[in-house]
C-alpha cells in the first residue's frame, strides 16, 4: 500500500497531521508530530496523552537521550494511530514533555517508519510511505 500525508515546514522540522486513537473519547483526535529520523521510537508529550485518556501510571519507564540530555520517560502502547489512509495498532511510544519553546506535541520516531520505505518530496509538501 502507498498514501501521501501533507507535511508542513515548522522552522527546520517538518509536522503532518496524525490521528491518535483517543481512549477517552473513543475516537480519533488530531496532533501534529514532527518526522524525526534521529528518534528511535515516537514520543509525545505526557499531558497529550493524558487528555487523550491514556493512563500513565505504572507504566515502565525508559531513557531516552534529548538535544536536553539523558530523560527517563514512560513507555507505553497507543491503541491505533492513523497516518492518511494508513491504520497502525498497538503502537508503542514514549511519554515526554517537550521543551516549551519547541512548540512540539511530538514527533514519528523509526519505530513507525521502518515499516514503511519514506520519501520526502519536499517540492510537493508530502510524505510519501509505501508499505514493505
Amino acid at each position: 500500500m502507498k498514501t501521501s500525508v501533507a507535511m508542513t515546514a515548522f522552522g527546520n522540522l517538518f509536522v503532518s497531521n496524525v490521528l491518535v486513537w483517543s481512549a477517552a473519547r473513543k475516537k480519533y483526535e488530531p496532533i501534529f508530530l514532527a518526522w524525526d529520523t534521529g528518534a528511535s521510537v515516537t514520543t509525545i508529550s505526557a499531558s497529550a496523552l493524558k487528555i487523550l485518556g491514556y493512563d500513565l501510571g505504572g507504566k515502565k519507564r525508559d531513557a531516552i537521550i534529548t538535544a536536553s540530555g539523558r530523560e527517563t520517560v514512560k513507555v507505553l502502547t497507543l491503541d491505533k494511530i492513523k497516518i492518511a489512509a494508513i491504520e497502525l495498532s498497538n503502537v508503542e511510544v514514549r511519554a515526554h514533555e517537550f521543551p516549551r519553546e519547541s512548540f512540539l506535541v511530538g514527533v514519528i520516531g523509526l519505530n513507525v517508519m521502518r515499516d514503511f520505505d519514506v520519501n520526502f518530496v519536499f517540492s510537493r509538501g508530502v510524505v510519501e510511505l509505501t508499505q514493505n
